[in-house]
Order: C-alpha cells, then structure tokens, then sequence
C-alpha cells in the first residue's frame, strides 16, 4: 500500500495542485493538517481536498478558524484567522469542525499513524533538537507517526519506528521553496520526500496586490532556515 503524504497546505491553492500533479501512483492520500490559515484560497483548497477524498485531520490553524484553539492575540492576523472564519463557505466550515486530530492505518503489517503536531496536542513542535519532547515519544515496531507543524521535512527513528514529517504544502520553512510532501511505502516501510517547483513569484504578487503581510508572502521564497 502506497500513501501519500501532505500537511500544512495553508490555502495554498498553487502548491497544492502542484503537489497533486507531481504525485506518484498512491492508494491513499492523507493529510496531517492545517489545511487552511495564512493564504488567500481556503475555500478552493478545501473543495479540492474533498473532492480528492484526502483523509484529513485538523491542525492548529484548522482549530483556531473552527474556534476549538484560541491563537496568540500577536500573531492572529499573521495567521488571518478571522479573515479565514469569515471567508469560508458553511459547508466547507463544517467539515473542518468534523476533522479528528488522529488518523490510523494498518496496512500489509504496518501502522501509519497520522497527529499535527504531537501525539499529546496540536501546537508543541517536534523540532529535531526538541529533546524534551521527543523523549516522550514512544513508537512502536514497524510504526510510522507522521507530524506536520514544523513545516520542514524529518525522517528519524525512534525506538524500533519513525517519525516523519512530510514538510509543508504550502509554506515550507527549510530555505527550499516549492511543494513538500512525501510517499510512504507500506509493504516495505520506505519513506521517500518529494518537492515540486511552482509558480511561486506569481502568487506572492498576487498576495501583495491583495494587501498580504509581507513577512508571511515573503517566506514562501526564503532560502535560509526560517
């Protein structure tokens, strides 16, 4: 069983459909999270995700527009949270409010076990030097978790499994703009992480004309470490 593996596409509308377009043959597609906040087409990515069927799980972002986590006063309209809740159509607003924060899939001997963030909550970050926590991580033989939030891509064994972030959709935060996501291979437990180039300087125009925060349409392009 082939799964591909997307999270933070942040309303990122050209992302998104670029990485849909580069992605290998899957059996599933699945999503960690954060699916809209930041950008300008929640709605359209939305529609796509559930057109697509992706299995999908709410992220922190998610959770602030459906009102389930409250974001830091300082960074809400960074995040567009409020321009995000009132921009969304009902029905897509809904099936946000319907999202888990964990998926499971067992397949041909293996566990895939999707969270946003961590498997205690949806905001701490599992950043490689994280020690603190990744030390309360306990993973499973022949278990893969994947975690988004960090919007950089990691591969790490932990105990006899892996952690695994696919990176970010829509604002990866590595200095390597462009689509992240990877495909995880079930019957032989192989990760793989992909990027795809976009149109990236097109749509931060686009932002800009629309009155964007400069600092969140500029890290769509940094190559740095953000």
């Amino acid at each position: 069983m082939r799964v591909a593996l997307i999270s933070d596409i942040h309303a990122n509308l050209d992302a998104l459909e670029s990485a849909l377009a580069d992605m290998p043959a899957a059996d599933r597609i699945v999503c960690c999270g954060d699916i809209v906040g930041y950008y300008d087409r929640p709605n359209e990515v939305c529609a796509l995700v559930r057109e697509r069927g992706i299995a999908c799980i709410r992220g922190n972002h998610d959770a602030y527009v459906i009102g389930a986590l409250t974001p830091g006063a300082e960074n809400r309209l960074a995040y567009r949270t409020d321009w995000t809740r009132d921009t969304l159509a009902p029905a897509h607003r809904q099936w946000l409010e319907s999202l888990g924060t964990e998926l499971i899939i067992d397949a041909c001997g293996r566990r895939l076990r999707l969270r946003h963030a961590s498997p205690w909550d949806e905001e701490t970050y599992l950043y490689p030097n994280a020690e603190t926590a990744l030390a309360r991580l306990r993973i499973g033989r022949d278990e893969i978790l994947a975690v988004g939030h960090t919007h950089r891509p990691l591969q790490r064994r932990i105990d006899e499994g892996w952690l695994v972030n696919p990176g970010s959709v829509g604002q990866p935060r590595d200095g390597k703009p462009g689509a992240a996501y990877a495909m995880v291979d079930l019957n032989t437990g192989t990760i793989e992480q992909r990027r795809v180039v976009y149109d990236v300087a097109s749509m931060q125009s686009r932002l800009a004309a629309q009155g964007w925060d400069p600092r969140i349409v500029d890290l769509l392009s940094v190559t740095r470490d953000a």
